[in-house]
């Protein structure tokens, strides 16, 4: 027990040197709790986050950049109509105009002038008509035959029918073919728009296509010295014959 006093009075002598000698006179603010070797009190922890600062001043303005201009957007919608603006300063006179009076006496004019041209047509036309009907003529559906009253070789009667506008008289059917016959001057016979050039016993339109209706005569065509060509007689009959030694009347189809 002895022993111990003078150790516990040790301890506590170094303790208070220790204690004296962390002390620093020049800051006597600090406080001499520090314990510069042995950490005292428990670890730190965060605190709530400070309030924001207040905005500075606003800057200067800067240059303007250098970049490329940006396309044009989209128009916008249509704004509200503005107010009627105040009555311009009325215009010069213009030049006077027709009077629809005139315009419509002008038409009437030209109306009238096409009425009295059509009506002149449709005379000329009625003559023609009368001048066909006194000649050799027979309308038959849609085929008209006239007859021009001259024989010609076959070559020729091609010829002057084209140069009309039509062909060799060509009937296709029993009517056609009276009608055809009617035309001709008894005792005579008139060239067929028939031919075998082509291909010997086989008779084509000349506009084309096998012949599809005959009337020949008993034991015709029978070719005799080469004949290609076909003549109606005024019986009504057929026969073949030759087509540039022979001469007969030209009755033409329109």
């Amino acid at each position: 027990m002895t022993l111990l006093q003078p150790f516990s009075a040790l301890l506590l002598w170094i303790s208070l040197l220790m204690v004296t000698s962390s002390v620093n006179p020049d800051k006597p603010e600090e406080k001499i709790y520090s314990c510069p070797v042995i950490q005292c009190s428990a670890p730190a922890v965060h605190g709530l986050p400070g309030r924001d600062g207040r905005d500075g001043p606003k800057g200067e303005k800067g240059e303007p950049g250098e970049g490329l201009r940006g396309l044009h957007g989209f128009p916008g919608k249509m704004g509200p109509p503005g107010i009627k603006g105040d009555l311009g300063p009325q215009g010069e006179k213009g030049e006077k105009g027709e009077c629809e009076g005139v315009v419509s006496n002008d038409l009437q004019r030209q109306v009238t002038a096409l009425e009295m041209k059509v009506q002149t047509l449709e005379n000329e036309l009625n003559r023609y008509k009368r001048v066909l009907i006194l000649k050799n003529t027979r309308s038959i559906g849609k085929k008209i035959f006239v007859s021009t009253e001259r024989e010609e070789t076959f070559a020729n009667g091609k010829s002057l029918c084209g140069k009309a506008g039509g062909a060799l008289a060509s009937p296709v059917n029993e009517a056609e073919n009276t009608a055809l016959k009617d035309l001709i001057t008894p005792s005579k016979q008139a060239y067929i728009g028939i031919s075998d050039e082509q291909t010997e016993g086989r008779f084509e339109y000349l506009t084309g296509g096998t012949v599809t209706y005959t009337n020949w005569k008993a034991g015709e065509p029978n070719n005799l010295k080469n004949e290609d060509c076909a003549v109606i007689q005024d019986s009504g009959k057929w026969n073949d014959l030759s087509c540039s030694n022979s001469r007969a009347l030209i009755i033409c189809e329109l």
